[in-house]
């Protein structure tokens, strides 16, 4: 852990990785070829059913194929633009490490549908301590890992909004602006519920001004909730931090890169045997989706049958393929590193307090 008299002046700790010894991974190397919008999709659905990040776009335009088509190649051009992949393949790596080490915002267990928490500290937050593009590339790593995170049939989080102790000293106009646009438009339904907890007094003339900015969709996932026991409701009391009314003991302390950690990044046939195949299943999966469809329009049930189970046996095994690409295109980070993370498996008891119950 870092040296809390270090973490005190943030603008000397830089990034994460100049606190590590070694090449802790190999240089990204950007794409050469020109994007498709066939590549550019398959690089975001990545351990995804590709059907499930088609659905969030038309989802978040109400089922008007034609918008949820204009909002996706927006999303994709944007991940373009903003090197997507390149903060994936460094991980929490090139994060501000006053950030990851404060835990600013972290996940840690489930609410009471099964949805990831995310609690996010807003008075570890003072918009000095970083630059913008840095918040920025923390929140893009934030967002694709806490994807990670989910699992059908969970495909939202739970975010508490955490602003005890909160000052003005920690509001952040741009960031807040910022958030809002990504729930928005680049991660659409992947918020759950949004839980407002202990806002100052003067919180609700703030509300009434970023609630306009708001997605209605968005705004109406908002709830407020000023006791431990009003977040019972969402949460239950042994998921619930002790620190907040609940009875698990954890306190975020982060956890550093190893060395050795991200070894198969480096081994580069490895990477292209894992690639290839995983092209393969997506070059099949296309044409079972055509067979699919074209069995649709003529009313061969038969072959609608025998497409859709198809269909779903390669998303399996895309799923496994892109699991294992992962191992050579993405940094381990403070998730895989606690074993919390394992493949898709999701174990918070990682993380347990010795001396925690189930009592």
């Amino acid at each position: 852990m870092f040296n809390q008299s270090v973490a005190q002046r943030c603008e000397e700790l830089g990034i994460v990785s100049s606190h590590a010894s070694g090449l802790l991974v190999p240089e990204y190397q950007a794409r050469t070829e020109p994007h498709t919008l066939g590549s550019a999709l398959w690089s975001v659905i990545r351990e995804d059913h590709p059907d499930v990040l088609m659905l969030r776009f038309l989802r978040a335009r109400k089922w008007d194929i034609e918008k949820a088509y204009r909002m996706a190649v927006a999303a994709l051009k944007w991940r373009i633009q903003e090197n997507v992949e390149e903060i994936i393949w460094y991980g929490d790596l090139h994060n501000d490490a006053s950030l990851m080490w404060k835990g600013v915002s972290y996940a840690h267990g489930k609410d009471k549908l099964g949805q990831p928490i995310i609690w996010s500290g807003s008075c570890l937050h003072h918009q000095k301590d970083q630059s913008y593009p840095q918040l920025k590339r923390y929140l893009i790593w934030m967002m694709e890992t806490l994807r990670q995170l989910l699992s059908p049939p969970i495909e939202r989080v739970c975010l508490i909004m955490d602003l005890t102790d909160h000052s003005n000293a920690n509001m952040d106009w741009p960031f807040v602006k910022t958030f809002l646009k990504f729930l928005e438009a680049y991660y659409p339904e992947c918020l759950g519920i949004c839980i407002v907890y202990n806002g100052p007094w003067w919180f609700s003339g703030v509300w009434k001004l970023i609630s306009p900015l708001l997605d209605p969709v968005v705004a109406s996932k908002v709830q407020f909730a000023q006791k431990p026991e009003s977040l019972y409701k969402f949460i239950d009391e042994k998921q619930l931090l002790q620190s907040r009314g609940g009875k698990d003991k954890y306190k975020f302390e982060y956890a550093k890169p190893d060395p050795d950690e991200n070894k198969l990044m480096f081994d580069e046939e490895g990477r292209a045997a894992a690639s290839k195949k995983l092209e393969d299943l997506q070059e099949q999966f296309i044409k079972a989706t055509t067979d699919w469809t074209d069995a649709k329009e003529s009313g061969d049930d038969d072959k609608f049958s025998e497409a859709s189970s198809r269909r779903m046996e390669l998303s399996d095994q895309i799923k496994a393929a892109a699991l294992e690409k992962d191992k050579y295109t993405r940094a381990r980070h403070y998730y895989t590193r606690t074993g919390v993370l394992d493949g898709t498996v999701v174990d918070w008891s990682k993380l347990q307090i010795p001396g925690d119950s189930d009592d």
